[in-house]
């Protein structure tokens, strides 16, 4: 049965002002420029202005003195994207279903999911454990000797390999990829290939994207802190260790044996070479490409990456490269005419 939900309670819940009527029935979330009655939407400022004046929802949650239409009841929050995530998951939670194994379902003898589900054709190899509360859902693996914590979510097509770990509460995206083996290679053109004998380790709350690939360890493991989010085609190497509340965009690379510290940002198509350090609360700017190990706090960009104040001046000064040439060639010529005047 839905939950009820009111203006006035759910700002009670969330810590929200509620300016308006306390008593407007909530039911949903809905986009600004889309949401209707009974909907609850958000306004961040800027271009959002404009749909906020004509929106049709009955709340939304905006900064401290933003106007809004009359019949609107505002509820204000200091960061209102912030305030819309968590009240999004009270108005609309995730379904989950209930515990049971699906006939269909491949389940080895010695495998443990008590309080868990199992969908239609997922795998659980020997000796492997789904801990009650788990959801593995149809065409998901899960490899022997693996863990999987309470309240994980693998979704189709999402791959836990052998004697990975995921604690409580991580969630794979179709068809992500957690302990394939590392790049490991010796001897160049017809080296050896390394063993890749360690694992995979997810804390608390990790999520990791569509076609998303976390490489075990040679040797070790290869771990994610808690709550860290891996994008969509995010690559992460063998032996790479990131610590907590990281956010790694689409098409990411980190390479074998690199850390990165807790509440790092990376952009898309950001690069990191093996081995280097980024510290703690490090940003890096879209299409970075690390080579050296980052302080704590900084901002880079660049490939090279350099800091990001450097990298904006040379992106300015190379888009006024083309004029600068064509001024040192008309030098050149008056030069040259010069010099000819002169003989």
């Amino acid at each position: 049965m839905a939950e009820h939900w009111t203006t006035g309670r759910l700002a009670a819940e969330l810590g929200l002002g509620c300016d308006g009527a306390a008593d407007v029935p909530l039911c949903g979330v809905g986009a600004l420029d889309a949401a209707g009655p009974g909907q609850l939407s958000f306004c961040t400022g800027g271009r959002w202005l404009r749909a906020l004046g004509h929106t049709r929802a009955s709340a939304v949650i905006v900064e401290s003195g933003v106007q809004v239409p009359t019949a609107v009841v505002p509820l204000r929050a200091a960061d209102p994207r912030l305030a819309f995530a968590r009240a999004a998951a009270l108005l609309a939670p995730a379904w989950w279903p209930r515990p049971g194994v699906h006939p269909a379902a491949v389940l080895a003898a010695t495998a443990t999911s008590q309080g868990a589900t199992v969908d239609a054709l997922a795998v659980v190899e020997e000796g492997a454990t789904v801990a009650p509360g788990a959801w593995i859902q149809s065409h998901a693996y899960v490899g022997r000797g693996a863990t999987v914590g309470a309240g994980c979510r693998l979704m189709p097509h999402s791959v836990v390999m052998d004697g990975c770990v995921l604690e409580a509460g991580v969630w794979l995206q179709p068809g992500a990829i957690i302990g394939a083996d590392g790049f490991g290679h010796a001897g160049g053109p017809g080296g050896v290939r390394i063993p890749q004998l360690g694992h995979v380790h997810l804390e608390e709350g990790v999520e990791v994207g569509a076609n998303a690939c976390v490489d075990r360890a040679a040797l070790g493991e290869t771990r994610i802190g808690a709550r860290t989010r891996l994008d969509n085609l995010v690559q992460i190497a063998h032996g790479v260790r990131v610590g907590a509340d990281t956010l790694l965009a689409a098409f990411t690379g980190v390479a074998g044996s690199a850390t990165l510290g807790s509440r790092v940002r990376a952009g898309g198509r950001s690069s990191v070479v093996d081995g280097v350090v980024i510290g703690d609360d490090a940003t890096l700017a879209a299409a970075t490409g690390v080579t050296k190990d980052v302080e704590a706090g900084a901002r880079v960009g660049g490939a090279p990456a350099r800091r990001y104040r450097d990298w904006l001046r040379e992106s300015v000064a190379l888009r006024q490269l083309p004029r600068l040439l064509r001024a040192v060639a008309a030098v050149e010529r008056r030069l040259e005419e010069l010099e000819r005047d002169r003989t």
